[in-house]
């Protein structure tokens, strides 16, 4: 309790960071957290090819490691996966994780899986805060030297009248996240950004309400880029399809993700032991001198 309620006093007193102090991103060992949403690479892969695309003299780490389902808060509902596992939560992995990986940038998204997508409930609500909490007191205690944290995309979904949307809960969450002010921490509020996408659009971002598809993960990306002060094109994901450097980036961040989540370890369904990492980052390297070839004569 005394842990919390000094990190508590820091983030209402110390002043906010912006996202353009926080610095580029090259050279830097970058790791995205979150939930499957994170763990299905879209926007993670997205983030990394304009990076290579826009910086073509610079060199990037970035790892997407994502776990379905997973949570901040430690919460599970009744009979998820159909009664096969609880929700799985970060900090099963994270000492093992920011050990082996160490990070200097870490980007987390998560909230909505941590309402457990039930009305606003006030202790839900506060595991989801004190699981940002101690994510941001083990980071800075690893080393990292910055935190971004990505509000919550949205719940896609239109109710009728009088129907709960969990969305609601969702906005709850988002709008204490962007109210943090803590030194080396940015927030990033996808969750207003998407919202307001949303409503400008007839077709949904994703067809079961949680998992965005293509269009859902560019906005995410550019979300992001955007606070990191990248100028990213006005272009559709079929677009960045075409384009080879796409294709290469999209294979390095598939390849390293599937390793290095083997070399941390985790437990969701059945337990994964850590793993020697193997020839993962010699086989990356190889992808990454065919990227390199693509920016030079870009």
């Amino acid at each position: 309790m005394v842990r919390v309620a000094a990190l508590a006093a820091v983030l209402l007193a110390a002043p906010a960071v912006r996202a353009q102090e926080a610095g580029s991103l090259a050279g830097k060992r970058v790791v995205f957290l979150g939930d499957s949403i994170t763990q299905a690479g879209g926007y993670v892969t997205l983030v990394s090819y304009y990076l290579e695309k826009l910086h073509p003299t610079k060199n990037f780490d970035v790892l997407g490691l994502g776990l379905a389902s997973e949570t901040l808060s430690g919460l599970s509902e009744d009979g998820h996966a159909g009664g096969k596992f609880p929700r799985p939560c970060l900090f099963e992995r994270l000492g093992r994780l920011l050990d082996r990986a160490k990070p200097d940038v870490v980007f987390a998204c998560y909230g909505i899986n941590d309402g457990i997508y039930q009305p606003l409930d006030k202790e839900r609500f506060a595991a989801f805060q004190k699981g940002v909490t101690k994510l941001i007191e083990q980071c800075k205690a690893a080393g990292v030297k910055e935190v971004y944290l990505v509000t919550p995309p949205i719940y896609d979904f239109a109710p009728k009248a009088g129907e709960f949307n969990y969305d609601s809960v969702l906005t709850e969450y988002a709008k204490w996240e962007t109210e943090l002010k803590v030194p080396g921490v940015t927030v990033v509020d996808l969750h207003a950004a998407m919202r307001k996408a949303r409503d400008a659009r007839t077709e949904p971002f994703s067809k079961d309400r949680v998992h965005p598809g293509d269009d859902g993960h560019v906005l995410m990306a550019r979300t992001i880029l955007t606070a990191l002060g990248e100028k990213v094109p006005d272009e559709t994901f079929a677009d960045v399809q075409k384009d080879p450097l796409y294709k290469l980036v999209a294979a390095k961040r598939a390849l390293r993700s599937g390793g290095w989540m083997k070399h941390v370890g985790y437990t969701r369904e059945a337990k994964v032991d850590p793993q020697p990492l193997g020839a993962t980052e010699t086989d990356a390297a190889k992808l990454q001198e065919k990227i390199d070839a693509l920016r030079s004569v870009k």
